[in-house]
């Protein structure tokens, strides 16, 4: 395993006193963080008892170089304009780390997140990028294991959480962080009282499935 991979999603424990969270998600031009690019960034804080923040929020789209393809612009929403217009990447990128800091960070489906976001340090400001996630598709059936979703739509829908907007990466990570205010609490109730008691039960979780 990566070592950068050990360190997000295995490493080093978060310090219990740590209070600010920060939820991500973000848009890109394809799956293969490899052979395609950021699109733009979402980012909502909250509190690590539940309580999310949108006043404290991030939403940057990333500038590129050629649009992204028709079918690509349907699913996120982000157009030619925009994009051609959106900040330049290495100002965007940094802007970022300076949002999330050192907190720890949650997203559904997280690795995907990461393997963009951590390309884009790399490329970009090539500056070290081991924030702790805790991946929240692997922490709902943790704590539901009767629940057989998948999509984060589903999740939504199983906590009668309403949301007015998705599909762009603002609004996805809101809508995250309205899924994790629900799951921190049950969380503790079980017995995972902080981060890392939280990523150790996703963990288990998912290799017990």
């Amino acid at each position: 395993m990566l070592d950068w991979l050990k360190r997000a999603f295995g490493g080093a424990p978060v310090d219990p006193a740590a209070t600010r969270w920060v939820v991500v998600d973000v848009e890109t031009s394809g799956m293969d963080p490899t052979a395609h690019g950021l699109i733009a960034i979402g980012a909502v804080a909250m509190h690590a008892d539940g309580h999310v923040i949108p006043a404290d929020s991030l939403e940057i789209v990333y500038r590129q170089s050629r649009a992204s393809s028709k079918d690509n612009i349907l699913v996120h929403g982000i157009g030619v304009a925009a994009q051609l217009e959106g900040a330049e990447p290495a100002h965007a990128t940094r802007a970022f780390l300076d949002f999330v800091g050192t907190c720890p960070i949650l997203a559904f489906h997280a690795p995907f997140d990461h393997g963009f976001l951590a390309r884009a340090v790399k490329i970009f400001v090539n500056q070290p990028f081991d924030n702790p996630w805790l991946d929240l598709a692997q922490l709902a059936p943790a704590l539901d294991p009767k629940a057989h979703f998948k999509a984060l739509d589903e999740w939504l829908e199983h906590y009668g959480i309403p949301v007015s907007e998705r599909h762009c990466a603002a609004a996805d990570a809101f809508a995250t962080a309205l899924l994790a205010a629900r799951l921190l609490p049950e969380a503790r109730r079980q017995g995972a009282r902080d981060f890392n008691a939280m990523r150790k039960l996703a963990r288990a979780a998912r290799w017990v499935r």
